[in-house]
């Protein structure tokens, strides 16, 4: 019987020690970066917890808070809270070097995070955060994370957002990151362009027929493109960078707008209160809940807006899906393709909802789902409207079929020209991309021997100046002057001369390292900007190897020329001189050996030496 006693013992010692340890277990799962990593999704490494929105880092640090792995959720996504939901990242790099990463939230709506452990003060982003007052300008929350090889942070986020938090969060190499987010512009683009077209062709019509069910889609999808700004932060990266937290109330009041706009547009188009006068009434008391809420939206804290701009969409769709359903039973023109597109609508809509709300999971379909039908719903309304337009046509008179039949062909011919004008801009647009192509490299570019120019060559200098000076290494400046080239160009023509120079610009890129940068200042002036050198000697070597190849005989159409060069250096590991003074002490290298003795190499001597 003791026996027994002492195992029970035992095991509830150990288990009471495995409960002690479990939250020092939740800080060893810990990412580790060589280096090599393109796109990671973050969730498995993260631990979160939630607290009072007051709570700061010093908080969060001084108290004993309970983590948990956001390894055991499906997803990242908390809902409509008011809490502020902290997240905690242990990452290491193990890169042989400095590497450099963007941790990305990948859901445009979210008000405000911070970022604590990367400097004193935290790092922000967010929809509600001023454009000048994020890191990163991005039309998504993102950082910047710098890491030095070797190095271990601790980063801890923290969240709020009057809408829901969904924090899923993905860690990017630069270049990946930038080709997502050039990739996932070109799609949000795709889709606003596509809003704004159909919106100005509907205007376009409704100019022509004056009829107010085209203006009532105009305003709709005018309303709701307002809205696809705000969800997917193009509006506060580009439209209104400045609005901070007021910008996040565009959202629901373009939602709730575009919920009364679309209202009235079905009640015209299907012409309720003719086919169906029952629904008319409820119908208003819808379009009369959204102008309600849009005004409410201006005045109530954002939560509320938000929230009451979902349980609108959650409580109207299937009311006015009802409507429309039986619109179509009965046969009321345009109903089934409407029915159509406001079940595609609809669906989008929901699964949003009930996303926001927690009831779904957070994925690219509950998300994005609101876009899809969105779009396919205003394309599909739009051929209601051409439909609509037609089963008007033929209702009219025949002293009327003349003037529609114009303005079909007016239709048509807007069509051709906006497909002819779309071809002509996307042709001017390749145009203009090649001509700056190609003013960039002259502008970079000497024009007669293809190397640098002085404005490339002041660029490179700064940037190795930064590096030398980190690297503890000497930054030699060498300029490049020949010896008889004059007598060349005047004895044998200025074609011959250009020949020569182009035949040293190549020698001089043959010559130089991978690491050296080879730039023409003008006439017979050349500059080598070379990095990595130990001591004068190395650098001397590096002159003569050029020297050499320089003096070489140059065979020009059955005649042998040859020229000198007289190497001015001068070495610096300090980013205190500018280019035109590393320039000037070259130059007075240069002239020195000029004066001494031609085709050979002179130093700078400072007046504390080197």
């Amino acid at each position: 019987m003791n026996s027994r006693r002492s195992t029970g013992w035992c095991w509830l010692l150990l288990a009471a020690l495995f409960l002690s340890c479990a939250p020092a277990l939740a800080h060893q799962h810990q990412l580790v970066l060589d280096g090599n990593e393109n796109h990671l999704e973050l969730q498995p490494w993260l631990d979160f917890t939630l607290l009072p929105p007051e709570y700061g880092i010093t908080e969060v640090l001084g108290s004993s808070v309970i983590w948990q792995a956001a390894s055991n959720r499906n997803d990242l996504n908390f809902s409509y809270t008011e809490d502020a939901v902290w997240l905690r990242l242990s990452i290491e790099s193990t890169a042989d070097s400095d590497q450099q990463w963007f941790i990305h939230f990948p859901y445009s709506s979210l008000n405000r995070i911070e970022l604590h452990g990367l400097q004193v003060e935290p790092l922000l982003s967010g929809d509600g955060v001023p454009l000048a007052a994020r890191q990163v300008a991005h039309r998504d929350p993102s950082f910047v994370l710098s890491l030095p090889a070797g190095q271990q942070k601790t980063l801890y986020f923290k969240a709020t957002s009057g809408g829901s938090l969904t924090l899923t969060s993905q860690l990017w190499s630069p270049s990946a990151f930038a080709s997502y987010s050039v990739s996932s512009m070109a799609v949000i683009t795709l889709y606003l362009g596509m809003l704004l077209a159909m919106a100005a062709y509907n205007l376009l019509l409704f100019s022509v027929l004056r009829e107010r069910t085209y203006l009532y889609y105009v305003a709709f999808v005018v309303a709701f493109g307002i809205g696809a700004l705000s969800f997917t932060g193009i509006g506060s990266r580009f439209i209104w960078p400045e609005l901070g937290t007021f910008g996040t109330r565009i959202l629901p009041l373009s939602l709730c707008l575009s919920g009364l706009l679309g209202v009235l547009f079905i009640r015209r188009f299907l012409e309720i209160k003719h086919h169906l006068p029952r629904w008319h009434t409820p119908l208003g008391l819808i379009a009369w809940l959204c102008l309600a809420f849009s005004l409410l939206s201006l005045i109530a804290p954002i939560r509320v807006s938000i929230q009451g701009m979902s349980l609108l969409a959650i409580v109207a769709a299937p009311v006015v899906f009802a409507c429309i359903l039986q619109a179509a039973q009965r046969g009321v023109p345009g109903a089934r393709v409407v029915l159509l597109a406001w079940s595609l609508m609809i669906v989008g809509v929901l699964l949003l909802a009930l996303r926001n709300f927690g009831l779904l999971p957070s994925n690219l379909l509950t998300t994005y789902a609101m876009h899809v039908g969105s779009a396919l719903e205003m394309l599909l309304l739009s051929f209601a409207l051409a439909a609509r337009f037609k089963s008007l046509k033929e209702q009219r008179e025949h002293a009327q079929q003349s003037a529609l039949n114009a303005q079909s062909e007016l239709v048509s011919t807007l069509r051709e020209h906006e497909r002819q004008l779309e071809a002509k801009v996307l042709e001017r647009t390749t145009e203009l991309a090649e001509a700056n192509a190609r003013l960039e490299r002259m502008a970079l570019h000497d024009p007669l021997t293809n190397l640098a120019n002085r404005t490339a060559l002041e660029q490179h200098i700064e940037e190795a100046m930064r590096r030398s000076q980190r690297r503890l290494e000497y930054l030699a400046v060498m300029l490049v002057d020949l010896d008889g080239f004059k007598q060349i160009n005047d004895q044998l023509g200025h074609e011959t001369g250009d020949a020569v120079l182009q035949c040293i610009a190549a020698r001089m890129r043959e010559t130089a390292r991978e690491s050296d940068f080879v730039a023409r200042l003008g006439g017979d002036e050349f500059v080598l900007v070379a990095e990595g050198m130990r001591d004068r000697e190395q650098a001397a070597a590096l002159a003569e190897r050029f020297l050499d190849e320089l003096s070489l005989p140059i065979e020009l159409e059955g005649q042998s020329v040859a020229v000198g060069a007289s190497i001015g250096i001068t070495l610096t590991r300090s980013a205190d001189p500018d280019m035109p003074s590393l320039l000037r002490q070259a130059d007075a290298a240069m002239y020195k050996r000029k004066r001494s003795g031609r085709h050979g190499v002179s130093f700078h001597e400072p007046a504390g030496g080197y």
